[in-house]
């Protein structure tokens, strides 16, 4: 199998661009250059490495080599930067050519996760290391396929399936109640969350692929039903629909302490829903990685169950 350093940047380069055209321009090269080093790479591996569709996709053995080229990539510039030292303290500290590089960390986090326990973290290693993370936003048990296309280079997900090429970590679970407004309850659950009540009273709902609202229903009724959902894609702005009395939900503690403690918001059982968070993550000796994994694990650890 051959693989040589210009193949993995056009590859890259292409998926990232949509077109071998986008892609030329990219680099500074012809669409011509584009086209040949990538049948030099598919003729290399012996693999059809691309859908020429619009835009570009990867097929399943092109997302094998994608992952390589962005882990080349990571660790290409992370070997620059000591070389080059532009943060060794050879220019004055008032001179801009002194300011690092920083280098570019592509990850995948559910809302939830970012509206609490993970931002501190990112804010910490931001604060020590010369990255620049890029925060992918979608449903934490969806994540992981952003790891298998090499999209990312991490990601919090809450099915810790094996990966190709990737650790898991386990990280502990989040903890969900269910909350409404005392007004919400009185009017819509007077006698409490009963079938009845729950099949009428409306739902506050993160997105429309939003399972965790569904498994509260099944957790707190025997009966299957389909209340009136509210959709409120952003996680500080579904708790506040929640506060404002639109509907009942699943929130995280810690998201709502201050709601709960001055009794605008009260629980609607003890029953609580323990969503499991894992960290996967290229296998990969590099220092910006392991204390982006590091820094990740500790504000976990501080935050989460591990029960």
């Amino acid at each position: 199998m051959e693989l040589d350093p210009d193949g993995l940047e056009t590859l890259s380069a292409v998926l990232r661009e949509g077109t071998f055209e986008a892609a030329a321009r990219s680099l500074h090269i012809t669409p011509s250059a584009v086209s040949q080093r990538i049948k030099a790479m598919e003729h290399g591996v012996g693999r059809v490495l691309l859908r020429r569709t619009k835009p570009v996709q990867a097929t399943r053995d092109g997302e094998v080599v994608i992952r390589l080229a962005r882990q080349w990539e990571l660790l290409r510039t992370e070997a620059e930067l000591e070389l080059v030292g532009s943060t060794s303290g050879d220019h004055p500290p008032d001179d801009p050519a002194a300011a690092p590089q920083l280098i570019h960390l592509p990850i995948a986090a559910n809302a939830d996760s970012l509206a609490t326990w993970l931002l501190p973290a990112l804010a910490r290693f931001h604060h020590s290391n010369p990255g620049a993370v890029e925060v992918i936003r979608d449903d934490e048990s969806r994540n992981s396929d952003y790891l298998r296309s090499g999209e990312v280079l991490g990601a919090i997900t809450s099915l810790p399936d094996r990966i190709r090429g990737c650790h898991t970590q386990t990280l502990g679970s989040m903890r969900y109640i269910p909350v409404a407004t005392p007004d919400f309850l009185a009017r819509w659950m007077p006698q409490g969350p009963t079938d009845a009540a729950l099949a009428r009273a409306p739902m506050v709902h993160y997105d429309r692929r939003d399972n965790l609202q569904r498994e509260a229903l099944r957790l707190l009724t025997r009966i299957p039903s389909d209340p009136p959902a509210i959709y409120i894609p952003a996680s500080t702005e579904y708790h506040r629909a929640i506060e404002f009395g639109m509907g009942w939900g699943l929130t995280p503690r810690v998201q709502i302490a201050d709601a709960l403690d001055h009794g605008r918001l009260v629980t609607i059982t003890d029953r609580r829903v323990e969503v499991p968070l894992f960290w996967q993550y290229w296998k990969l000796a590099s220092p910006l990685l392991s204390a982006l994994t590091e820094e990740i694990t500790r504000s976990a650890a501080e935050h989460l169950t591990d029960d």
